[in-house]
């Protein structure tokens, strides 16, 4: 189909896409975007998705300085269980990422993911992400996660912004990868919409789901950060190119999370992982059958690992509030609240190499510190 246009939005309705969420739109969809921004001399135009449902069967490659827009969404389930806006299905288990940003500065805007087959029954069948971001410069915008196996996945490409965020990604929501710069995560909100705390794909979440995933990165900037029934909330990890390095998360509340915080990077001496965190709450949950973990927890590989945090408030832990297992861990900490732990300690440390350094605000006393040789000039009063 050739369609010609003076404006720069190129509506995929335009060129055959139907919309009906049964139909496969891929190649109608495909075609736009090839009309909006030719690889052989990018334009910087937009592809409008108008309200539907839209199938893809294959990756939508966005191309240097293209945006594809939607006309926003609603949260099924949180209102009527409806898919009003623009939404983009994809089946379980698909072996592709149905939007992938190919170019620098390309942008994916007011968009829905939903996966309408997604099992309830047991597991989510493992599928790539709904977002994969493999250029610099990348902005994700108003985005519905509604119920996929894995969100939004930033993978060899730095400085991308991605900012308000909903849905229930049940295996991971944001993974960060291969990135040698600085990237932006600002107001994400993860919560149950597609289904509640009392259903299978709740407890597998709750067991085996991570809402933010850090692997190699360097000076990851996450802001405003809500994250409910998650086995960790947020996760310094790694991958075969390495570990993330001067991470900074502000104001953040992970809500009926095992762990909220869990640093697990392989460190050594001038290369481990290091947070700075501020206003963070953590609150686990408790009952018959749920998984237990410490509120933050440094994990015995991440030895040199470095955690500063301020105003920070732990509570209702299955086991220590703070958990550090790694050698040579070095924690600063002003204002933390460790309250309700369900372990032996609220602040345990395994290693005879790594200290804490508490300042002002602490929890009072020497009860919930152990051992209380590895708490340096403490101010617990």
């Amino acid at each position: 189909m050739t369609v010609t246009s003076s404006s720069p939005f190129y509506n995929v309705r335009d060129y055959g896409a139907t919309g009906d969420g049964r139909t496969d739109d891929t190649a109608a969809i495909t075609e736009a975007i090839g009309a909006a921004g030719p690889t052989s001399a990018p334009t910087g135009n937009t592809v409008y998705f108008p309200a539907g449902k839209y199938l893809v069967t294959s990756s939508l490659a966005v191309p240097p300085a293209l945006t594809l827009q939607g006309a926003g969404w609603n949260t099924p389930g949180a209102q009527v269980n409806t898919f009003a806006g623009s939404w983009i299905f994809v089946e379980a288990g698909a072996g592709f990422s149905p939007v992938t940003v190919s170019g620098s500065g390309g942008a994916v805007k007011s968009l829905g993911f939903n996966v309408p087959n997604q099992s309830t029954a047991g597991p989510p069948v493992s599928a790539q992400p709904m977002i994969l971001v493999g250029a610099n410069n990348a902005l994700i915008e108003d985005i519905c996660l509604y119920n996929p196996y894995g969100g939004i996945y930033i993978n060899n490409a730095a400085q991308a912004s991605v900012r308000r965020i909903f849905g229930q990604p049940v295996q991971y929501g944001i993974v960060i990868d291969g990135s040698r710069d600085t990237n932006y995560i600002d107001t994400v909100h993860f919560w149950p919409y597609y289904q509640p705390t009392t259903t299978t794909v709740a407890a597998y979440q709750l067991a085996n789901g991570t809402a933010i995933c850090l692997l190699r990165c360097d000076n990851p900037h996450l802001s405003n950060i809500f994250a409910f029934n998650y086995n960790k909330g947020l996760s310094l990890s790694s991958s075969s190119t390495g570990i993330p390095h001067k991470v900074h998360l502000m104001n953040a509340d992970f809500d009926r999370c095992v762990t909220g915080v869990h640093i697990g990077s392989p460190g050594a001496q001038g290369s481990a992982a290091t947070i700075q965190m501020v206003n963070v709450t953590v609150q686990s949950p408790t009952g018959p059958g749920v998984p237990t973990g410490n509120g933050i927890w440094v994990e015995a590989p991440a030895a040199y690992a470095m955690v500063q945090a301020s105003n920070v408030r732990i509570s209702n832990s299955g086991l220590s509030a703070v958990r550090i297992d790694a050698d040579n861990v070095n924690f600063f900490g002003e204002n933390v609240s460790l309250e309700n732990w369900h372990g032996n300690a609220g602040f345990y440390i395994a290693s005879a190499s790594s200290f804490a350094h508490l300042g002002v605000g602490c929890t009072p006393g020497d009860a919930p510190y152990a051992p209380r040789s590895q708490f340096r000039r403490p101010q617990l009063a």
